[in-house]
């Protein structure tokens, strides 16, 4: 090639086995087509009709080019902190998954997979604890205990009140000086446990259950929610830095989220292994999963942001702290809302 003379790309574009279309309007957009892909959305010019073999085809190519782009993105992701966000900032995008699909899929794997291999027997559950009580408790003590789990009991002021129903609740709140009743919250919550006690009839381990199979739904609304929030703190702590916009942090959050998600993932997998075949909790991997987060956060921040030690240890721990409250405010509050959704 001669010096100065233009430079042609050819870009490699995989083509399907399907006869092309006589006609050449983009059955996706209208546009009329030049060659055999549409020039305007990229939608490929062949007939609509598909056999068995080139659906199975076209699903082993699709998987095959999202498990690569998977691996690579998997393996950047967790072996260097923070490249996969810098890669993105710089238009290396074409090679790794998209950060809203990856975190879409990892959090629905993650989400599907931690919550099983729970026990959903009740009856089982009752009776292995009732066996540990009995076993230390005496019988008089035992039977007297389980009397007073029939009735609800709540506290105002000095007095203890047993409700049977929500009428007797009302009644006795009637009779109290107005300064001295409950408040709305209050209140709400003891007309809510005593609906819940007569509706299970008392048992609360069907009550903690039902709970806690209302929360696995929202736990999911936790996690969305608190990601653009923990975007902010990053950008809070980091907002002297004029290079990185609040979407950059968005992004770099993502990817922080999706490492966390795989992280547990794999700790979950390997403790639910070793249970199996040792009979017991992985304990040491267990202690351990705290440190390899935290480490992976402090890295990712360091080589992210590329500020001293000293700076990012104090950003690190401020970020910890902003997100224990916020995670404990939003659990507090989603566990409200399970108890009312029930």
């Amino acid at each position: 090639m001669e010096a100065g003379s233009p430079k042609i790309c050819i870009l490699a574009v995989p083509m399907s086995h399907l006869k092309e279309r006589i006609e050449k309007n983009c059955l996706n957009c209208n546009t009329q087509v030049a060659g055999r892909y549409c020039q305007h959305c990229g939608q490929e010019n062949v007939e609509v009709k598909e056999s068995v073999w080139h659906l199975i085809m076209h699903f082993i190519e699709d998987l095959t080019h999202f498990d690569g782009k998977l691996w690579k993105t998997l393996k950047l992701l967790l072996l260097k902190p923070a490249s996969l966000t810098k890669y993105y900032m710089d238009g290396k995008r074409a090679t790794y998954l998209h950060p809203i699909r990856m975190y879409l899929f990892v959090s629905a794997v993650f989400l599907f997979f931690i919550f099983t291999g729970e026990s959903n027997n009740s009856e089982s559950f009752k009776k292995e604890v009732n066996a540990k009580v009995a076993a230390q408790v005496p019988k008089q003590k035992l039977d007297s205990a389980q009397k007073k789990i029939n009735d609800f009991k709540f506290q105002i002021g000095k007095d203890t009140f047993n409700y049977k129903s929500l009428e007797v609740y009302e009644a006795d709140q009637n009779k109290l000086p107005v300064t001295k009743r409950a408040n709305w919250l209050v209140d709400k919550l003891v007309k809510q446990q005593i609906h819940l006690s007569q509706k299970y009839k008392g048992d609360e381990i069907e009550i903690g259950k039902a709970v806690v199979e209302q929360f696995k739904h929202y736990f999911s609304r936790i996690l969305y929610i608190s990601l653009p929030i923990f975007a902010f703190f990053v950008w809070i702590l980091y907002r002297r830095n004029k290079e990185h916009f609040f979407v950059d942090h968005l992004i770099f959050s993502i990817h922080l989220y999706c490492a966390f998600f795989i992280i547990l993932f794999v700790v979950k997998i390997i403790d639910d292994v070793y249970e199996l075949f040792m009979h017991k909790s992985f304990t040491l991997l267990d202690s351990l999963v705290a440190f390899i987060l935290f480490f992976y956060l402090y890295k990712s921040l360091r080589n992210h942001f590329h500020q001293s030690r000293s700076k990012t240890i104090l950003k690190f721990l401020i970020l910890n702290i902003l997100t224990l409250v916020l995670m404990s405010g939003l659990m507090v509050t989603f566990l409200l809302l399970s108890l009312f959704n029930i």
